[in-house]
C-alpha cells in the first residue's frame, strides 16, 4: 500500500473521531438543558442522573480530546518529515503504536527516508571520492557561482596562483591578481561562453599555464564558471629547444655544404687543371665531408638515445676496460706529445652498458686530447662507493671559463673561440649527448675547470 492511500485510510479514521467528538458535544448539550430542566422542577432522581451522563460524558469527552491531541501532535510530525524528505534532509523516524490510525503512514514514510538517506550517503560518499581524485590531481581547478564567488579550489590551483585559497565562499578575486588571467575570467562571465588560452606567470616568465575557462549553464538563470589550469613549460621548453636544435642544425649543416658546394664548383670552373690547388680543395672538401657525416652520425645518436629504453648491464672490469679504449686514442695523443694515465684500481669491477659507456668515454677523452695543450697531461681515474661509482677524466689544458660551464651540455653550444679555433673540429653535439645517456642512466655529470689549468669531468653511475 503506497504513502498516499496510507495517508489517506488515516484522515478518514481521524475524521470519524471529529464526528464522535461532535456527537459527545451534542450530546452534552442535551444533558446540560435537561439538567437545568431538572434544577427548575427540583427533581432529586433527574439530576442525579442528569450528572452521572454529564461525568460520563466529561470522561469520555476527555478521552477523545486526548487522542485528537495525540494524532495532531503525529500528523505534524509527519508532515515535518513530509517537509525534511522533499527538501533532501535527514529526518528522524516516526514510531506509532499498531492501533495508530497513521501507522501505516509513518511505516511509509520511515521507508521513503531510509531509502533518501541511503541516496544521500551514496552522493556524499561520491562527492567525497570526487573531491578526493581533484584534490590530486596535477592540475588547478576551481569552480566558480554567477556571484562570482568561489565555490571549490583544489590545493594545485593554490600553488599556481601562490596564494592559500578560503574554503568559505568568497569573491575569486581575492585569490587571482594575474591580469591577464582576470581579463579572461571577466570575458566568460561577461559573454557567457568558454575561453581558452595560454598565461604567462606575472613572477617568473618561464613559466606558462595552458588554461581553460569554461562557462557551464545549469538553468536558465543558474550557472558555473569552471577554471582549469595546467603547466606546460617543460612542453613549451622542449619545443623551443626543438625549434633551436632544427636551427642551428641547418646552420651547422649549411657551413661544411657550403664549402663543399663551393670548392666543387671552383674545381668545376677550371681550377682542376691546377694540380697543387685540386689537391688542396679536395683536402678541404674530404674534411668538410667528415665534418658534415659527424653531424649527421651525431643527430643520429641524439634520436637514438631519446628512444632507446633498454640498457644491458655487463660486469666490467673497469681498468681493463680503460686500457682497451685509450688505445684507439694513441695516435691522438702521441701528435701532440699528451701523457694518458689510467689510474683506476685494479679489480674495480662495475656493471655498465658498454655501448653507453663507449660512447661517454670516448667523448670526453676526445675533448681532454682536442683542448689539451702541447705536452700536457690526461688522467683517467674511479671511486666506487657502496650506492654508486665515479669516472673522473682529467686534463691540463686550456680549461673553461666559469660563465660558459653551466650551458656547457646545450646543444651546438661553442665555449669561446680559443675552444674553437682547435686542430679537431667537432659537431658542438658531443657533451650534449653525453649528458643525456648519462640521464638515462640515472646518473650525473659535473664540470671543474679554470682558464689556463685544465679541466675535470666527473661522472657519477649508481650501482646495478
Amino acid at each position: 500500500m503506497d504513502l498516499a492511500m496510507s495517508l489517506k485510510l488515516g484522515m478518514k479514521k481521524l475524521n470519524r473521531l471529529r464526528r464522535q467528538i461532535m456527537a459527545v458535544l451534542i450530546v452534552s448539550l442535551i444533558l446540560i438543558v435537561i439538567l437545568i430542566s431538572s434544577l427548575i422542577e427540583l427533581d432529586k432522581d433527574l439530576i442525579v442522573i442528569s450528572l452521572l451522563l454529564a461525568l460520563i460524558v466529561l470522561s469520555v469527552s476527555t478521552v477523545l480530546l486526548l487522542r485528537i491531541k495525540n494524532q495532531s501532535q503525529v500528523l505534524k510530525q509527519i508532515e515535518v518529515t513530509i517537509q525534511k524528505i522533499t527538501n533532501d534532509d535527514v529526518s528522524s523516524p516516526i514510531f506509532l503504536e499498531p492501533a495508530n490510525p497513521f501507522k501505516k503512514v509513518s511505516d511509509e514514510l520511515n521507508n521513503l527516508s531510509s531509502v533518501q538517506r541511503e541516496k544521500i550517503d551514496q552522493v556524499q560518499k561520491e562527492n567525497s571520492e570526487l573531491i578526493s581524485v581533484l584534490n590530486t590531481l596535477p592540475v588547478g581547478i576551481m569552480v566558480l557561482d554567477a556571484k562570482r564567488d568561489v565555490l571549490f579550489s583544489n590545493p594545485r590551483i593554490s600553488q599556481i596562483l601562490g596564494n592559500s585559497i578560503d574554503k568559505k565562499i568568497h569573491p575569486y578575486t581575492q585569490d587571482i591578481t594575474n591580469y591577464q588571467l582576470l581579463s579572461i575570467i571577466d570575458e566568460v562571465f561577461d559573454n557567457k561562453s568558454s575561453n581558452h588560452s595560454e598565461v604567462r606567470s606575472l613572477t617568473d616568465n618561464s613559466v606558462t599555464w595552458d588554461t581553460q575557462v569554461i562557462y557551464n549553464a545549469i538553468s536558465q538563470e543558474d550557472y558555473h564558471v569552471l577554471l582549469i589550469m595546467y603547466d606546460i613549460s617543460e612542453i613549451i621548453n622542449v619545443k623551443q629547444m626543438q625549434i633551436d636544435f632544427l636551427r642551428n642544425a641547418s646552420h651547422e649543416l649549411k657551413t661544411p655544404v657550403t664549402a663543399i658546394s663551393g670548392f666543387a664548383k671552383t674545381l668545376l670552373d677550371g681550377a682542376m687543371d691546377d694540380k697543387k690547388s685540386l689537391v688542396e680543395f679536395l683536402k678541404i672538401i674530404d674534411q668538410q665531408s667528415d665534418q658534415l657525416i659527424s653531424l649527421i652520425q651525431d643527430v643520429l645518436t641524439i634520436s637514438h638515445v631519446q628512444t632507446k629504453k633498454d640498457y644491458r648491464h655487463i660486469t666490467t672490469n673497469l681498468k681493463s676496460y680503460v686500457d682497451d679504449r685509450l688505445k684507439n686514442f694513441q695516435a691522438l695523443a702521441q701528435k701532440k706529445g699528451l701523457k694518458v694515465s689510467n689510474k683506476v684500481p685494479k679489480g674495480i669491477e662495475v656493471n655498465i652498458d658498454h655501448d653507453a659507456l663507449k660512447r661517454i668515454f670516448d667523448n670526453l677523452v676526445s675533448n681532454a686530447i682536442k683542448y689539451n695543450v702541447l705536452g700536457g697531461d690526461i688522467t683517467v681515474s674511479c671511486n666506487k662507493e657502496n650506492n654508486f661509482w665515479q669516472l673522473k677524466i682529467s686534463d691540463t689544458g686550456i680549461g673553461i671559463a666559469q660563465k660558459d660551464i653551466p650551458r656547457l651540455f646545450e646543444r651546438f653550444y661553442r665555449a669561446d673561440e680559443s675552444r674553437n679555433k682547435q686542430e679537431i673540429s667537432g659537431t658542438g653535439l658531443g657533451l650534449s649527448i653525453v649528458k643525456e645517456i648519462i640521464d638515462s642512466l640515472g646518473g650525473n655529470i659535473r664540470v671543474k675547470s679554470q682558464r689556463g689549468v685544465g679541466s675535470t669531468f666527473t661522472v657519477t653511475f649508481p650501482n646495478f
